[in-house]
């Protein structure tokens, strides 16, 4: 039996932080509707009762946002009820949210710890590097706030991992991020290249991208290259000397290379048509692409297997199949997968642009492969 997820936004772009980055409220503004707000209980019973029917050995939720607190620690303690109630056939239930951890409370902390929940938290370094992007809307750094949630999960005893976003700027800081979190303890560490904004042409019959660049945030191909050979080699050096801090970035090049598959959908060579549940019940292929032309259907008004497998989710996983004829001859392609989709657009005539940080990998890889393999060994 197959296994489901659900990344669902209860709380759809609604946020306490005002990031200066943040993908979401770009992919929010490139629609007609920019909020559908508190997800309700029937869109939540819905979506319950729809995805435990299926024929799946397990079904993983995972609450993002916008802010996925706003909505109320009731909605999570109506979850664990409507999951206990429509699970008559004893799918394996895993729950996760990913927090700005801004909002997070003794209350919410033991109903997670209590329930099982995988909580990730934001937190892009230490207080002035967290700050210069993760402000509210008073223009106020967040740092402070979000390492007190951090100490109440760690109080008690809730699995957690942090998020770092890595922009241009940030990543010529990427050591002091890394010791910082070092210092602090944490075990599990993921790094997210920030991406560019776009602006989307919602009356295009080809449904093209029309990006809007944010130099001074996303990541080209030379500030991804100083990212991942500076993390890798501080990280590197660490492993040598007994100390692993998990950092699912390289992880994934280790799982590929000992044949596993990759956990990021990037890597794998075409778009994973992942489930995103807007909180109006309105379901989408990818994370990057809720916008009102990949709208795939609604859960109030269908099932989610007439949804998964409708003419335009075809369309959205075929046009991910195309593969460069320089990424055909290269050596790293199974390592890549001509990555993400995003970082391919615009689509011209149904052909994706080149991935615009190609050149930073393939010199990340051409210096760093055999201590990568190297590590290989280490893991079973």
């Amino acid at each position: 039996m197959d296994s489901m997820t659900l990344l669902i936004k209860p709380s759809s772009s609604d946020c306490d932080l005002d990031c200066n980055y943040c993908f979401y409220k770009d992919v929010s503004k490139n629609r007609e509707i920019y909020s559908n707000h508190f997800m309700n209980i029937n869109t939540l019973k819905n979506l319950i009762k729809d995805s435990l029917s299926k024929n799946i050995s397990t079904c993983n939720f995972m609450f993002q946002g916008g802010e996925p607190t706003l909505v109320g620690l009731d909605f999570y303690k109506d979850l664990i009820q409507l999951q206990n109630q429509f699970n008559i056939n004893n799918v394996n239930i895993t729950n996760s949210i990913q927090t700005n951890g801004f909002n997070l409370t003794e209350d919410f902390v033991k109903f997670f710890k209590n329930n099982n929940f995988l909580v990730g938290v934001s937190l892009d370094g230490p207080r002035e590097i967290h700050n210069s992007n993760r402000v509210d809307y008073n223009n106020i750094g967040s740092f402070d706030k979000v390492i007190n949630g951090i100490e109440l999960l760690k109080k008690f005893e809730v699995n957690f991992n942090i998020l770092c976003v890595v922009t241009n700027q940030t990543s010529k800081y990427i050591k002091d991020i890394y010791d910082f979190f070092k210092s602090k303890n944490f075990e599990y560490l993921q790094f997210i290249p920030c991406i560019k904004n776009f602006d989307y042409d919602n009356t295009s019959s080809n449904l093209n991208i029309l990006f809007n660049d944010n130099p001074s945030y996303y990541l080209d191909g030379e500030s991804y290259y100083t990212f991942l050979d500076t993390l890798f080699n501080i990280w590197y050096e660490d492993l040598k000397n007994g100390s692993f801090i998990e950092i699912r970035n390289f992880m994934d090049y280790i799982n590929v290379l000992k044949g596993y598959n990759s956990t990021s959908c990037g890597m794998g060579g075409f778009c994973s048509l992942h489930s995103v549940v807007e909180s109006n019940g309105d379901i989408y292929p990818c994370d990057f692409y809720c916008v009102d032309n990949w709208e795939l259907g609604n859960i109030n008004q269908s099932n989610l297997k007439d949804i998964q497998i409708c003419d335009k989710a075809k369309s959205f996983f075929e046009r991910s199949l195309y593969i460069h004829d320089r990424c055909k001859v290269c050596k790293y392609f199974k390592l890549c997968g001509g990555g993400c989709r995003r970082n391919l657009e615009p689509f011209i005539n149904e052909i994706p642009s080149f991935n615009y940080q190609c050149s930073g990998l393939i010199s990340f890889l051409d210096k760093n492969l055999n201590n990568i393999i190297s590590i290989c060994k280490l893991f079973y």
